[in-house]
């Protein structure tokens, strides 16, 4: 079958010339070749069905209008239109390709609300822009322009905060391949060449399509998780086996290697970005690559609308939750965090439910009654899950206990130093990082003094380090 492109205007018009005035049925079989104009089809002929005849006509107020026919003329100026077999080979360029020739990278039954990801549409919208939008366009259009789809993406940032979450979403949003997911350590086998072998069997199928079907070949997804596990950086492991090292050579190898794959798509997941070997990040391989940081008030909003939806749905919260006040409270919470929340939420309210004479089983009249109300949060914010980034407000308030006490004029000059300190670094882009240095006497309150600056900065991250 053909690998080289078929060019559809010039079969277009060598139809045309050669079988103008003939008269065409619906499901008519044709064998095309023979033409000087196309010596590709001289030794390999092409068989073609009628699949639609569609006849133009005027109406009464003199509008063009098509109809659909089983038979019908073909004509100098006739339209025709191509369409490829869903698993044939041929490849077709040209502007006379029908929509349905090329499968359409996102899945058409896709709704984008159902996706469950809150507070990232700016991630995704970027991820989209540099990732997929060369693959909304004809095949031929992106060769003409002489650009290569992106092969790889790289998704960091704190564990929790959805990175997992968006790769499982993407793979089901692309018309795409059974996307293959792989955990890191799986790789790795303790005999000698396996892992290296384990790296070319992801990418086995993917070979054998481009080679079969071209610049047709759907798209193959990997998506791994916690790649740092096997992609470290060279040279620094230790052991002697170097299993390590080969394992990174053999996956650079199959990115972006003699033999370039355009038919797959890498998404890596990882909470060190620094362990990564350096030329797995460059362009052509995991090329772009997009933090997925804590979620700001607006998008912690989205992830408790997502995960009370239900409870909304079956009047289960209570009117009296506040989501957007929660989302107030709940600073420097990831995704996870977030979740957990509402988890404690539900079991605490569960836990009212519960006889204490009786813990084995629940009745249904009493199971119905079950709704979850804002006491149900205040005691998990409280008690049950605390974030694991961020501030530590309960440690930064024993510092700061009982305030500060001017008792000295240093007192207030220092807590105006620390402000001066904080609005510098808030503002200026030439001073990034600034230090300051409170020295004295043991017991005169230099750790309240900082902790009291640093509690009302309001910055996102505050972290107190001890001996």
């Amino acid at each position: 079958m053909f690998l080289q492109p078929m060019d559809t205007d010039a079969l277009a018009r060598e139809f045309r010339e050669s079988l103008a005035n003939n008269v065409f049925v619906k499901n008519q079989q044709l064998v095309l070749g023979g033409w000087e104009q196309l010596p590709q089809l001289k030794k390999s002929p092409l068989k073609a069905t009628v699949l639609k005849i569609k006849l133009a006509s005027v109406s009464a107020e003199g509008a063009a209008k098509d109809t659909s026919s089983d038979y019908g003329i073909l004509y100098e100026n006739s339209l025709i239109i191509f369409e490829r077999k869903k698993d044939s080979s041929i490849q077709l360029t040209g502007r006379a390709v029908g929509d349905s020739a090329r499968t359409s990278i996102i899945s058409p039954d896709w709704d984008f609300k159902q996706m469950g990801i809150g507070g990232l549409d700016k991630e995704f919208s970027d991820i989209f822009r540099r990732a997929f939008a060369s693959r909304v366009f004809p095949p031929d259009v992106v060769e003409q322009l002489g650009m290569k789809h992106v092969r790889g993406i790289l998704l960091y940032g704190p564990p929790g905060t959805g990175k997992t979450l968006m790769a499982r979403q993407i793979g089901k949003m692309l018309h795409a391949r059974e996307p293959k997911i792989v955990n890191g350590p799986e790789v790795l086998n303790k005999y000698v060449g396996e892992s290296e072998s384990n790296i070319r069997l992801l990418f086995a199928e993917a070979e054998t399509e481009q080679k079969k079907m071209g610049i047709n070949s759907a798209l193959h997804i990997i998506i791994f998780d916690e790649l740092d596990a096997i992609c470290k950086q060279r040279g620094t492991v230790g052991g002697g086996t170097g299993v390590h090292d080969t394992v990174v050579n053999q996956l650079l190898a199959k990115i972006d290697g003699v033999e370039q794959l355009n038919n797959i798509l890498l998404i890596g997941m990882t909470n060190r970005k620094d362990l990564i070997d350096d030329a797995l990040l460059r362009p052509g391989r995991l090329e772009v690559q997009m933090e997925i940081s804590l979620p700001s008030e607006k998008g912690r909003l989205e992830i408790l609308h997502i995960h009370t939806a239900l409870m909304r749905k079956n009047k289960k919260l209570h009117s009296e939750v506040d989501l957007k006040h929660l989302a107030e409270k709940t600073r420097n919470f990831s995704g996870a965090e977030i979740e957990g929340l509402v988890r404690s939420a539900v079991a605490t309210a569960m836990n009212r439910m519960i006889n204490a004479s009786d813990k084995v089983l629940v009745g249904r009249n009493d199971a119905e009654k079950l709704i979850v109300t804002n006491a149900d949060f205040e005691h998990g914010l409280q008690f049950d899950v605390k974030p694991a980034f961020g501030i530590s407000e309960e440690q930064l308030d024993r510092y700061v206990f009982n305030g500060i006490i001017p008792w000295g004029d240093n007192v207030g000059e220092i807590e105006e130093m620390g402000r001066t300190a904080i609005q510098q670094i808030r503002t200026s882009v030439r001073t990034p990082l600034v230090s300051l240095l409170l020295r004295g006497d043991p017991g005169c309150g230099k750790t309240a003094l900082a902790a009291s600056i640093a509690r009302d900065s309001n910055f996102p991250f505050i972290k107190i380090l001890t001996p």
